[in-house]
């Protein structure tokens, strides 16, 4: 079985415990795609507080710029300096769906604009602002806003750790989208300040399924500790990362 990501012209092989001929002989039938142009291999898990991974070259144009499409928007970004997993395209449809046009949305951890992109395109809510760290994931996230002609005004891109950039001065918001990565740290603290009262908040968490009900137990009394309400609306699977452990996107009505 080949186990491998598509991100537009580029493919990814995930399986580590195949040979490099293994992986050659199935770099031919990926590039059997009409869309793939570069196959490349995985060499580290994704690791570090910017997520990122380093591949090898295994078959095709030597190349480590993603052109890529998702829900009618293109995105452009290098695979090697930037975070990005094709596998919520679904989930990010599912959430532009949820948002309504008098919204004004904060996404916590951006990368390169997937999250605002595909929101405003779908969703075309008030404003949305876009928080990353990433100085290359902030780069391509400027490019992608021109590349999918978003009026000027309609996303605004902070660079710089939530931490610091959530503040009186960033404003209240009707949504909070805390697109996280696998971390220990919740940042519910930085969501939760950023929300408006009665604002909803929706917050992506790791664990195994059998674990999840502990895991929302666990951010109620974390917020309920730093002075907030917060009510359950909606537990759904977002995806699996590893075995045994998965993503899950909780809603919360945030009550002050």
């Amino acid at each position: 079985m080949v186990d491998y990501d598509v991100m537009g012209n580029i493919a990814i092989i995930r399986n580590e415990k195949k040979t490099l001929k293994q992986k050659k002989a199935d770099a031919k039938i990926i590039l059997s795609r009409p869309s793939v142009e570069t196959v490349l291999d995985r060499v580290t898990n994704v690791k570090g507080r910017l997520r990122t991974i380093k591949v090898r070259h295994i078959a095709g144009v030597k190349n480590l710029i993603s052109l890529y499409r998702e829900n009618a928007c293109s995105f452009k970004f290098n695979i090697e300096t930037c975070y990005f997993s094709p596998r919520l395209s679904n989930e990010r449809q599912k959430i532009s769906e949820k948002i309504k046009m008098k919204d004004k949305v904060l996404v916590m951890f951006a990368g390169i604009g997937v999250y605002p992109i595909v929101l405003y395109k779908y969703s075309k809510p008030e404003h949305i602002v876009g928080i990353e760290i990433g100085r290359e994931c902030i780069k391509y996230f400027k490019e992608n806003l021109k590349l999918n002609r978003i009026p000027e005004g309609k996303i605004s891109v902070v660079s710089g750790d939530v931490k610091k950039k959530v503040d009186r001065s960033l404003g209240k918001f009707d949504v909070v989208i805390m697109a996280r990565p696998n971390l220990r740290e919740t940042f519910l603290k930085y969501g939760l300040i950023a929300c408006k009262k009665g604002g909803r908040l929706f917050y992506y968490g790791f664990c195994k399924d059998t674990e999840v009900d502990l895991m929302v137990n666990d951010l109620v009394k974390e917020g309920k500790e730093l002075g907030y309400r917060l009510k359950v609306i909606e537990k759904k699977f977002a995806g699996e990362i590893a075995p045994y452990k998965h993503r899950f996107r909780i809603e919360f009505k945030v009550r002050g």
